[in-house]
C-alpha cells in the first residue's frame, strides 16, 4: 500500500468514524480496538479487543472493504 493509498484509506476510514493518526497507533470503534502500523508499503492491523459475539471475520471483511475501495480509487485515478 503506497503512501497515497494509505492517505486515501485514512480519509475513507475517518469518514466512517475510524481515526488513524500517523503511521502507527490504536484505533477504536463500536467496542473494537485494533493496533495498526503502516511501514514499507504495508498496512498491518491487529484486532486487540472486540465484543464476544462479533465474529472476527465480519470485522476483517469490513476493514478490507474500506481498504480495497481506497486502493481501487487510487488505481483508477492513476490510469485516467
Amino acid at each position: 500500500m503506497s503512501d497515497d493509498q494509505y492517505a486515501s484509506a485514512t480519509r475513507r476510514l475517518r469518514a466512517n468514524g475510524i481515526e488513524l493518526n500517523g503511521a502507527s497507533g490504536t484505533l477504536t470503534k463500536d467496542g473494537i480496538t485494533a493496533s495498526y502500523e503502516h511501514a514499507n508499503g504495508k498496512l498491518k492491523i491487529e484486532i486487540i479487543d472486540r465484543p464476544f459475539l462479533l465474529p472476527l471475520s465480519l470485522i476483517e471483511g469490513k476493514l478490507r472493504a474500506y481498504l480495497d475501495q481506497s486502493v481501487a480509487c487510487d488505481q483508477s485515478k492513476s490510469s485516467a
